[in-house]
């Protein structure tokens, strides 16, 4: 007879190890012509390739100097554009933005301005989230950000939790408000 199998709390944990890790992908081109925009497009299908085997990419961001025609992009290749570097640094302080790694070509898509690719890289680390490059060595640490997710969302259950019974507690024995 065998004994039941025991549950712990890092069950959640150990199945994020199977699970592709979350990518959003960013481009930057500094014209909209139809060679700019399939430049663009090959900056995409370097990242979708470099990055297939370990990652899903769930969202696109983009910026360009003016605003193209969906349909314009649709028949460039590009996937839906979900707005620039703006949208994409206000989405990484939302509690679950839906990705955890950000793909680029380069660092050099990030900006021209060093000063300034220091800048969003800071900011996207403040937030956990790093910026892999499809023209620099995989590093094999961004494989434990499915983990880290699952621990994340572990400890958030646990601080609501503890903070929900807190204050019910203290409600119920007339010391709350």
């Amino acid at each position: 007879m065998s004994a039941p199998a025991a549950t712990t709390a890092t069950d959640g944990i150990t199945a994020a190890a199977s699970e592709p890790i979350r990518t959003v992908f960013y481009g930057r081109k500094n014209r909209t012509d139809t060679i700019a925009l399939r430049l663009l497009r090959q900056q995409y299908q370097l990242c979708e390739r470099v990055f297939r085997s370990r990652v899903v990419i769930t969202h696109c961001f983009y910026d360009l100097p003016a605003d193209v025609d969906p349909a314009t992009l649709h028949d460039a290749g590009l996937p839906r554009r979900e707005g620039g570097w703006r949208e994409l640094a206000a989405s990484l302080s939302t509690p679950e933005p839906g990705y955890d790694l950000i793909v680029s070509e380069k660092a050099e898509r990030l900006s021209r301005d060093p000063f300034e690719i220091l800048d969003r890289e800071r900011l996207a680390a403040q937030h956990c989230v790093p910026i892999a490059y499809a023209t620099e060595p995989w590093n094999p640490v961004l494989e434990m950000l499915p983990q880290a997710r699952a621990l994340t969302a572990l400890l958030r259950r646990r601080v609501l939790g503890a903070s929900y019974f807190t204050i019910g507690n203290l409600y119920m024995s007339g010391q709350g408000v």
